[in-house]
């Protein structure tokens, strides 16, 4: 059996696929900057006990795994205390605040990438 135009079609659906594939990679990158952004932001305003030096929030980086793979990074080791308190503090939430900021304005950029 001939199919006329199999062959243009498989060629333009890997091309969409690298398209898309960038696509989500710049909406995934977009996202995770504007959410280390915003957990900069918390921070400056939450880290009020008087012990707060700015260390925290100096050192929140985003990082790319990979293509479609970005993270938000705080390298201090004392940030997931702050974050989620001990049992002689409560805790501070900067950075799970700052995700779900930013999740409703992701999903909706994935979204309007696939229609």
């Amino acid at each position: 059996m001939d199919l006329d135009g199999f062959d243009d079609l498989l060629k333009n659906l890997d091309r969409m696929h690298d398209d898309i594939d960038d696509d989500v990679g710049e909406v995934v990158k977009k996202n995770t900057i504007e959410m280390t952004r915003q957990a900069a932001k918390n921070g400056q305003q939450r880290f009020n006990k008087g012990y707060a030096t700015g260390y925290t929030v100096r050192k929140l980086d985003t990082n790319r795994v990979n293509k479609m793979h970005y993270k938000t990074l705080s390298p201090s080791e004392h940030s997931g205390f702050i974050e989620w308190g001990t049992r002689f503090m409560e805790g501070t939430m900067f950075l799970g605040d700052s995700f779900l900021k930013q999740r409703p304005q992701f999903l909706s950029d994935l979204e309007r990438l696939v229609e």
